[in-house]
C-alpha cells in the first residue's frame, strides 16, 4: 500500500499517522507536514460492501502497521477510524482533530439518520458545481476543500457517510489513550457534545487547516511527553497519569 511520507528528524521514534476527513486526503495534512516532515498519511482501502467502520479499521491496520510504537490520530471521520485503528497498533496516543470519541457524541441533527443510514449520500456533484460557478470567488482554503471532494471517490464517501451513523465503539476504544483537539466554532460537532483536551478559540471543524500552528504546537507538546516517559517502547506503554 503506498503513503505519502517524508524523510524528517523523529526518523528513530515513533512515527506520525493521520488519516483526513471524510472526502479529504493528504492535502489537508499540508501545514502538518511543515511541522513533521516525516508525517504519514495512509491512502484509503476500498471497503467491502455494508463493511462495518471496526471491521474496515481491523483491515486497515494490517495494512499501515509500522510495527513499531507509533501516534495515530485524525481529522473527524479519520479520528473515528483512528480511534478503532489505536486498537490494532501500539499506539502510545490517538489524537482526535474535530472529532468525537463515541457515537453518543453525534449532534442530534445527524444521529436521526441511523434508521435510514443506507440512503444516506454525500452530495459530491456539489463541489464541481460550486468550483464552476464560484470557485474564484472563494478563498484558497474553501476552494482546496471542494477540489479534494471533487477527487475523491464516490463509492468511498458513500460508504463512509453510512459507516460513521452506524458506528458503535469497539470495546478497545475505552482503553486508548486519547487526546482530543476541537474548534470552539465546530458546527459539524459541536463542541458542547464532546469532552475535549484541548478546545481552540475562533476555529471551526477545519481547525487542522486554519489553526494549524495551534494544532501542531498540541502535537509536538503531547509526542514531546509521551516520548519522554520511561516505558515509551514497552508493550504495556505508559504508566496511568493523572
Amino acid at each position: 500500500m503506498n503513503s505519502e511520507s517524508a524523510p524528517g528528524s523523529r526518523d528513530t521514534q515513533a512515527p506520525l499517522i493521520l488519516l483526513p476527513g471524510l472526502g479529504g486526503d493528504s492535502r489537508m495534512f499540508r501545514p502538518q507536514r511543515v511541522a513533521f516532515p516525516d508525517l504519514i498519511v495512509p491512502e484509503w482501502i476500498e471497503p467491502l460492501p455494508r463493511e462495518p467502520l471496526v471491521e474496515y479499521a481491523a483491515r486497515l491496520a494490517k495494512e499501515i502497521d509500522p510495527g513499531k510504537p507509533c501516534y495515530i490520530g485524525g481529522v473527524s471521520f479519520g479520528g473515528v477510524v483512528a480511534l478503532e485503528l489505536a486498537t490494532h497498533l501500539n499506539a502510545r496516543e490517538c489524537f482526535l482533530i474535530g472529532s468525537i470519541r463515541s457515537h453518543q457524541e453525534l449532534p442530534r441533527r445527524l444521529a436521526m439518520f441511523r434508521p435510514v443510514s443506507s440512503l444516506v449520500m454525500v452530495p459530491k456533484w456539489l463541489s464541481p458545481f460550486v468550483l464552476g460557478c464560484f470557485g474564484r470567488y472563494l478563498p484558497p482554503l474553501r476552494r482546496g476543500v471542494l477540489h479534494q471532494l471533487n477527487d475523491a471517490e464516490g463509492r468511498f464517501l458513500r460508504w463512509a457517510a453510512q459507516a460513521i451513523l452506524r458506528w458503535k465503539p469497539s470495546k478497545g476504544v475505552e482503553n486508548l489513550r486519547v487526546f482530543q483537539i476541537h474548534g470552539d466554532q465546530d458546527l459539524i460537532f459541536p463542541p458542547q457534545l464532546t469532552r475535549a483536551d484541548r478546545v481552540i478559540a475562533g476555529a471551526g471543524h477545519l481547525v487542522s487547516m486554519t489553526h494549524s500552528a495551534a494544532v501542531n504546537g498540541c502535537l509536538r507538546e503531547r509526542m514531546t511527553f509521551r516520548d519522554a516517559l520511561p516505558g515509551a517502547d514497552s508493550p504495556q506503554g505508559f504508566p496511568e497519569l493523572d
